[in-house]
């Protein structure tokens, strides 16, 4: 019986070992600024230098019928995994309620950065525009608090005019395993 429970142990354990961290986050339920009706939730892998994050990213709306354009744009220190498709388009029917997008990308630094996506919706009574960011961490929040951060944010496309703002982010680690 003993050696029973040490093997089950010892399992767990190492099962565990290889077990990353999930940063996940949701726009549902959250107040927006008038704009298109699109929500966003979204889970990735906090890695490693050189690790690959797993990002997955639902978008979701309830507008019966239409389109949904999707601009996706990574910070320059993000690397993809294969070649990304920027613009991406969807079709909106009353049978579609959620549109994925899946992204592998790695850093060859520590640092926090983001996938970055400008969504504009044609549901035929003209076109609204939302944006959203995912934060892709690399590195342990040790190393990502010890870094400035002052990063300049750039909106394109859609020839809309995008309010652009200065933002320095912070955060403090409040328990680190």
């Amino acid at each position: 019986m003993k050696k029973i429970i040490l093997i089950v142990t010892s399992l767990l354990l190492t099962s565990n070992i290889n077990a990353k961290e999930i940063n996940s986050s949701s726009t549902l339920n959250h107040y927006a600024k008038p704009g298109a009706a699109i929500e966003m939730r979204q889970t990735s892998e906090k890695v490693k230098v050189n690790e690959f994050s797993d990002v997955n990213i639902t978008l979701t709306t309830n507008i019966p019928n239409g389109s949904l354009l999707v601009e996706v744009t990574l910070d320059k220190k993000l690397i993809p995994l294969k070649r990304l498709d920027k613009n991406l388009s969807f079709k909106i029917n009353s049978r579609n309620e959620d549109f994925l997008i899946h992204l592998k990308v790695k850093a060859k630094e520590v640092g926090l950065y983001y996938i970055r996506l400008l969504t504009k919706l044609n549901s035929g009574h003209g076109e609204k525009l939302r944006s959203f960011a995912i934060p892709i961490y690399v590195g342990s929040v040790k190393e990502i608090a010890k870094q400035k951060t002052n990063v300049q944010m750039k909106a394109v496309g859609y020839q809309e005019n995008i309010s652009v703002s200065k933002a320095i982010e912070t955060f403090s680690v409040t328990n680190e395993k």
